[in-house]
C-alpha cells in the first residue's frame, strides 16, 4: 500500500477494488500506517470531500529501504539465474496463470448455473 500511496493518484476505494479487498480492510491498514507515522492525510485540494494521502518523511525512508531491498533480492535471486532458465520460468508462469484463470472462469460459470437452477 505504501507503494500506491507514493503515487499522486492513490484513492483507497479504487485500491481496495484493484486488490479485491474490502474498503474496511484498506481503511484498517491506512489507520495502522497513520499510527506508525508512515503516512499523512489531509483534505484534498481538488475535492473537499476526499482525503489526500501522502508518505510522511518516515514513510519515504521506508519506501526507499523497501525498494532497495526489493532490488537486492531481484539481483540476488533472479538476475543470477541463466537467461534460458528465466525464459523457461517465465513461460511456465504464464501457463500456470492461464490455467488458473481458466479454472476460475469455469468455477464462476458453474456457480452461475447452480444459482440459476436454484432460482429457477
Amino acid at each position: 500500500m505504501l507503494e500506491e500511496i507514493s503515487t499522486e493518484h492513490f484513492i483507497p476505494s479504487m485500491f481496495a477494488r484493484s486488490q479485491d479487498s474490502s474498503a474496511a480492510a484498506v481503511s484498517k491498514v491506512l489507520r495502522q500506517l497513520l499510527d506508525k507515522d508512515l503516512v499523512r492525510v489531509s483534505i484534498s485540494e481538488n475535492d473537499g470531500r476526499q482525503r489526500a494521502y501522502e508518505l510522511s518523511p518516515a514513510g519515504k525512508r521506508s519506501m526507499t529501504r523497501l525498494r532497495r531491498l526489493r532490488q537486492d533480492a531481484i539481483e540476488e535471486v533472479w538476475l543470477a539465474l541463466p537467461k534460458a532458465e528465466l525464459a523457461r520460468w517465465s513461460e511456465l508462469s504464464r501457463e500456470i496463470i492461464e490455467r488458473i484463470e481458466q479454472h476460475a472462469e469455469r468455477e464462476q460459470a458453474d456457480d452461475k448455473q447452480n444459482q440459476e437452477r436454484a432460482n429457477g
